[in-house]
Order: structure tokens, then sequence, then C-alpha cells
């Protein structure tokens, strides 16, 4: 799991959050995979929020932020764009998560040797390479 500093961990009763233009932006590049479908997926993301799954982190602590691993043994950042994802990729009843902005939670990739990340792994499992998330997050926003 990959260890960050900054915003506490706080599992308790969590808000229901949905990052709908970043839902349906996910499930338009998978019906159109292009490019132009990747640079909106990622505009909405870093508009919104994402939801990251911080599970078995102590409360009051540190977060650690849950990592799944490529077929080829290496790490991919999972990212969610609701909690109802969290919970259904899951499928555990004490799971623990944080929403944060978009900005945020992409940033998580530069903590690790991540090689991408992945859009609700418990459903549409969508994998951006770690380079268009690099270079959405360093790109001038408005």
């Amino acid at each position: 799991m990959a260890r960050r500093g900054g915003p506490l961990a706080h599992p308790a009763r969590q808000v229901p959050y949905r990052n709908a233009a970043a839902r349906e932006a996910l499930e338009a590049l998978v019906a159109a995979p292009t490019i132009e479908a990747v640079d909106r997926l990622l505009d909405a993301c870093l508009d919104g929020s994402l939801v990251v799954d911080v599970t078995g982190s102590q409360p009051g602590g540190v977060p650690h932020v849950r990592t799944v691993a490529a077929t080829t043994g290496e790490q991919v950042l999972p990212l969610f764009t609701s909690t109802d994802e969290v919970r259904t990729a899951q499928q555990h009843p004490r799971v623990q998560m944080l929403v944060l902005p978009g900005r945020e939670a992409f940033a998580l990739i530069r903590t690790a040797d991540f090689v991408a990340v992945q859009l609700d792994p418990g459903s549409i499992a969508q994998v951006v390479a770690r380079s268009f998330v690099e270079r959405a997050l360093d790109a001038e926003r408005p």
C-alpha cells in the first residue's frame, strides 16, 4: 500500500459522493476509445473529486492507499467516481475511503511507482496510463 502524507483518514459514516461527469466520460471512453475521450475523462475527473480506497488505515492516522497489481506485477492506482463504486469493488462491510479533489487524487500517482490509474475497478475497470495522467496534471488549467 502506498503511504501518503496529507489528510487524515476519517472512515466513519462516509457521505455518499458521485462525480457524475467523470462517470459519464468514463462510459463514453469505453464506448468510443479515442485520445479525445481520454482527455474529456481526465478533465471531468480534475474538475470534480475522486474517491480513494484507504481500507485498513488507522482512524486519525496517515491514510494508506490500497493498490492493485497489474498482470505484470506493476502497481496500479485504483480511483473511483463514487463512494458506491468503492463499495462495489471491495464488497466489504467496513470500507474506508477519502473523497479528494481530482487533482489531489491523480497526484497520488507520483507517490509510488504506479504505471497507471484504474477507474472504477469494480465495474468498468478502465486503465489510463501514467503518461496521460501526468500530462493532465502538468497542463495549465483556467
